[in-house]
């Protein structure tokens, strides 16, 4: 378990809906350089930089994923994420408010897998702006 607050990241995301493909991505405002990503099941992707810090999260059929309308998506997202990277766990914490009918409707998402590509330890916060 990640106990140092040494290790926390902290950063604003904007995000991009494909209306055709259902996906949504969600990606930090400040530069980087992506290295690789990590699929945690066949429509969640979490992308990282070159220090293994996450970078992204790409949502494949996103409507489907958060159980929404595809047209709800078009809509500004606000999401509040963490995702802790243990000795042997990646857990993906994220809650999103999306409006629905002209009300915001929240919806979690939490995943967790084995971190078999050893990612360095860390703790990293998003949200949007």
């Amino acid at each position: 378990m990640i106990k140092s607050k040494d290790l926390t990241n902290q950063f604003t995301m904007d995000q991009d809906y494909d209306y055709a493909a259902d996906s949504l991505l969600l990606y930090i405002t400040e530069d980087y350089e992506y290295q690789k990503s990590l699929r945690l099941d066949d429509d969640i992707i979490l992308d990282f930089d070159k220090n293994d810090v996450p970078v992204a999260l790409e949502l494949l059929n996103a409507s489907k994923t958060l159980r929404v309308n595809k047209s709800s998506l078009l809509q500004p997202i606000a999401i509040n994420m963490q995702v802790c990277i243990g000795k042997e766990k990646i857990r993906l914490d994220a809650s999103f408010s999306v409006f629905v009918h002209q009300k915001l409707i929240p919806k979690d998402l939490n995943w967790q897998v084995s971190n078999d590509i050893n990612l360095t330890e860390t703790k990293s916060q998003f949200a949007t702006a």
